[in-house]
Formats: structure tokens, C-alpha cells, sequence
């Protein structure tokens, strides 16, 4: 039986608990573990991780949130809210504007930053 080179390296990360490198993996490659003979040769920690990323990205609205890019963003808005820097953060958030206004998006970031940055309007 042939195993996969994805499904060697995501047993590898995990093996190594290298949980973001096995998460990248999985994103890199969702249609090949949607697979259910693929899902068969995963052993259970590797399965338990693929299922839950594949439940983050079955819903649409758990895609924007949970997206490696947006998580990247909210990180750095909250880094920047903490270290009190206003003219950037302000600079940032008006190019994620879009981004920023969905409100569970907005729900994410910190308490300090939330103080700093207005709350998204709600379209009727």
C-alpha cells in the first residue's frame, strides 16, 4: 500500500507537535484529506486535527474568520493596540477596512483594540 507524501509530512508535524505546520498542511491540501480513503491511513491525533480544520472550513462564515491571513491581521492589530501605537494602527485598520466589518471579525480582536477602533455598522 502506497501512502501519500501529505499524509508522511502531516504525520511527521504532528509527531513533532508541530501543530501550525500540520495545519498548513491540511489547508494546503483539503480536497485530498476530504477523502475518505485517504482519512482511513491517518492515525487518530491526525485525524482529530484534520476533522477540526475541516470544520472551520465547511462553514463560509468560519472560513473568514479562521483563515490563516485573518488571524495574521487580528494578531497584529492586537499587538499593535498593546503597544499603543495609534498613527499605525490607525493607518492598518483603514486598509482592512473591509476586513474589520464583519462583526465577528470585529468580536476577535482585543479589548484594546476594540477601544481604539470603531465597531462595524450594521447594513440593513
Amino acid at each position: 500500500m502506497k501512502i501519500d507524501r501529505e499524509v508522511q509530512l502531516l504525520e511527521r508535524a504532528i509527531s513533532q507537535s508541530d501543530y501550525p505546520q500540520a495545519r498548513k498542511i491540511i489547508e494546503l491540501h483539503i480536497d485530498k484529506f476530504k477523502k475518505q480513503f485517504v482519512r482511513s491511513t491517518l492515525s487518530m491525533e491526525a485525524l482529530a486535527l484534520v476533522n477540526v480544520v475541516l470544520n472551520f472550513h465547511g462553514d463560509a462564515d468560519n472560513k473568514d474568520v479562521y483563515s490563516r491571513e485573518t488571524l495574521l491581521i487580528i494578531q497584529h492589530i492586537n499587538k499593535l493596540a498593546r503597544d499603543f501605537r495609534f498613527a499605525e494602527i490607525k493607518r492598518f485598520s483603514f486598509l482592512q477596512k473591509e476586513l474589520l466589518s464583519n462583526p465577528k471579525i470585529y468580536d476577535a480582536l482585543s479589548s484594546d483594540a476594540k477601544a481604539l477602533i470603531a465597531p462595524p455598522t450594521k447594513e440593513s
